[in-house]
Parts: C-alpha cells; sequence; structure tokens
C-alpha cells in the first residue's frame, strides 16, 4: 500500500469546505430562529389605476351597422351598434368585447372594419409589436384568426381594396409600411415610404383614399433623423454622419397610393393657419371631398378640403366645451348615415355629431365605458415611476 501524501493545495481546499459548511449550517440556524416573512401574492397598500376601458381608435362600418373603438387601457376591443347612445349616463353596453391573454390585444392603438369580411383589424403600437385580425363576433378572450409581425411603434392602419393592401405608420421609423391585405406571421413589407424627401416626422393617423388613389398621413413633427448606412451588418459603416434630429411643425403629409422609397408629398398642410396641433387620427371622406383630424394637443376637430395645400386653414373647427371633445385619438366619418365620430382619450366616451357640426356643437349620441364624470389617470403605457419628496409626487412618464 502507498502512503497518501497530502499537498498543500489540498489542505487548503479542505480548510475552505469546512468552513463553507459551517457558514451554510450557520445561515441555516439563523434562518430557523427569524420569524417567517409573508410570501406569495401580496395586496398593495393602495394603487393608482383606471378599472375602465379607455378609447384610443375608432372606425365605423354603416354597413353592417357597426362602430368599433380599441381601448388602450383595459387593453380590449369593443364594439357596437351604431345607433348606440347613453340617454341618461349610463355606461353603454358593447355588442361585443375582446379581451385577455389568448386575443394578443395589448397597448393597442389603430383599428380599422373590413366591411366586406366582416372582419376587425387592430394594430399594437408598443411591446407586442402585432397586427390581430378578429371576426365581427369574437367576444372574450379569443385567440386571432391571423396575426402580422409589424415593426416596433406601429400606430395608424389603412386599408385599400383596390390595391388589396394595408398600409402602417411606424412613428420610430419615420415610415409608412405597406403589406398584403391577407400578410400573416413574420412577413416582409411589399414597399416602404421613408426618407428625408418624404416628409414624414413622428407619424401617427393615417387614411388610404380608393377613390382618388392617395395616402394622407398626420406627423406630429418629432423628426429623429435618419442613418446614412452605405454598408452592412449591426454598425453603420458609411463615411458621412448620420442625419440630425429635429422639431418641425406638425402636418399632413399625401402621397399617391403606389409611392414608394424616399416619395416627396403631393401636398403638404403645414403652419400655423392649419391650427394643427398633436393630430393624431385621420378620418376619410372622399364622397365629399374632405377629411378630419383629431387634434389632440387643443382638444378639438379639423375638417380639411381634400386638395388643401400649404398654410391652409381647415374648412370647418369642431371646438368648445358643449362639443364634449377631450384629447380626441380617432376620427370617422359615415357619409352614408352623415355622422362624424370622435373617440376621446381622457374620459371614457366616443361622441358622435353631424358630419358638417361646426364651432361649439353639442353631440347627437354618447357611448360612454364609465359613468359621466369618472376620474382617469390618464395613463399610456407607463413604463417607470419617481418620487419627488420635495413636492410628494409621483411622477409617471408614459
Amino acid at each position: 500500500m502507498f502512503p497518501i501524501r497530502k499537498s498543500g493545495a489540498m489542505v487548503l481546499c479542505g480548510i475552505v469546505a469546512v468552513a463553507a459548511i459551517s457558514l451554510l449550517f450557520a445561515v441555516l440556524y439563523a434562518q430557523e430562529r427569524e420569524p417567517k416573512m409573508a410570501g406569495g401574492d401580496l395586496i398593495p397598500l393602495r394603487q393608482v389605476s383606471d378599472p375602465y376601458p379607455v378609447f384610443n381608435g375608432i372606425a365605423i362600418d354603416p354597413e353592417n351597422n357597426l362602430v368599433a373603438m380599441s381601448d388602450v387601457n383595459r387593453k380590449s376591443l369593443l364594439s357596437y351598434e351604431r345607433s348606440a347612445d347613453s340617454k341618461r349616463g349610463e355606461i353603454t353596453a358593447p355588442r361585443h368585447q375582446v379581451f385577455g391573454p389568448l386575443t394578443n390585444v395589448g397597448f393597442v392603438a389603430g383599428i380599422l372594419l373590413d366591411s366586406q369580411r366582416k372582419e376587425i383589424l387592430a394594430l399594437n403600437n408598443d411591446i407586442e409589436d402585432t397586427m390581430v385580425v378578429m371576426p365581427y363576433d369574437a367576444q372574450g378572450n379569443a385567440a386571432p384568426k391571423q396575426m402580422l409581425s409589424v415593426p416596433h411603434q406601429a400606430w395608424g392602419l389603412a386599408m385599400s381594396r383596390m390595391h388589396d393592401e394595408i398600409a402602417i405608420t411606424i412613428e420610430l421609423q419615420e415610415a409608412v409600411v405597406i403589406y398584403k391585405r391577407d400578410a400573416r406571421n413574420v412577413e416582409a413589407p411589399m414597399r416602404v415610404i421613408r426618407g428625408p424627401n418624404a416628409g414624414l416626422a413622428d407619424p401617427h393617423g393615417i387614411f388610404w383614399d380608393d377613390s382618388h388613389n392617395e395616402i394622407g398621413v398626420a406627423n406630429h413633427g418629432n423628426y429623429r433623423g435618419l442613418v446614412k448606412d452605405e454598408g452592412g451588418g449591426c454598425v453603420p459603416t458609411g463615411t458621412g454622419e448620420a442625419e440630425a434630429g429635429a422639431v418641425r411643425p406638425p402636418s399632413i403629409t399625401t402621397y399617391p397610393g403606389d409611392a414608394k422609397g424616399d416619395a416627396k408629398p403631393l401636398r403638404t398642410i403645414q403652419g400655423e393657419k392649419t391650427r394643427l396641433d398633436f393630430p393624431m387620427g385621420l378620418g376619410d371622406d372622399p364622397a365629399n371631398n374632405e377629411f378630419a383630424v383629431a387634434n389632440n394637443g387643443d382638444n378639438s376637430v379639423l375638417v380639411f378640403s381634400r386638395t388643401a395645400n400649404g398654410d391652409a386653414a381647415p374648412i370647418r373647427v369642431l371646438v368648445g366645451a358643449k362639443t364634449g371633445i377631450n384629447r380626441p385619438m380617432g376620427v370617422a366619418i359615415d357619409a352614408v348615415n352623415n355622422e362624424l365620430w370622435v373617440s376621446n382619450f381622457i374620459d371614457h366616451t366616443a361622441l358622435v355629431f353631424d358630419r358638417t357640426a361646426n364651432g361649439n356643437a353639442a353631440p347627437k349620441r354618447v357611448i360612454r365605458t364609465a359613468p359621466p364624470g369618472t376620474p382617469s389617470p390618464g395613463f399610456g403605457n407607463p413604463q417607470a415611476v419617481a418620487y419627488d419628496s420635495k413636492r410628494e409626487e409621483i411622477l409617471v412618464p408614459n
């Protein structure tokens, strides 16, 4: 038998092992003596939240007597009878409401109704990065019949029957991406409108006018600039510097329906006379050669001539206390029934006006998701929180 010789390293490892085991037993002993802490689901001391749906986008289908809204707060899609009304201030019962984890409806923005196929198309603006397609009669936690992956920060949604295509605005990329109508899963767009001459700057609302083969886009004006990349891979390899960003006046830009690449707009509405202030949704009315803008910044709806250009004043402005317009996000025009619809972000309502209403006009009907006067914190996908100890205020960026 050979004698076992222990090296200095082996002795040291043994000492460390003994010390580690002793420390482990000491920790376990201390845990046994400490009082048990509560675990599992803990109820917060208090919370700030809105339990009611908050409208974002809006779409109308007069052929099937239906109006639908995207709900950015409770992550749902709601549809109502076109004639629905809250006569005594009660909550308006929807025809259908789609919500739940299977729906893939999240921070939802753009919405449109395909009256021929009886489908709701809805666009997730953030996190989910998808467009979902639901049948009109979908209810509750229903899975989409079709889904499409879209670029991050997609917002506005429009469709062309003539081209059988859909157009989507992308805030982050200053772009309009155009897909086949039945595109699904992970599919590349057919073409993209984007470039320094295109005039897109934080695009949001969009319409596609088949009658005149034109696409209109509402721009907030926050231009991020474009990277001049002459190579490939993750890192730009061009010799030029990235194009600088800028804060531009808000605008409405109009393009040919078959535009692609760095296409220059046919027309650009921009300037002080336009009254544009944080324009959100657009509502197209080709039958009357007009379109409407949900002007979020000053609680109004602006109506322009289809051919307006430059520093053009709107032909009608809906604004004032009687209108009830409160941070509007969406607008839709029903030329069949001569009505104009507005979705408010801040007070749980959608409003219906005569199509030609002007000034401080009261709505004909109101759809409510909460009792009148119900406050809303106005959350829009909050991502962080901070506490101001000096003023004892909680700060929530959206």
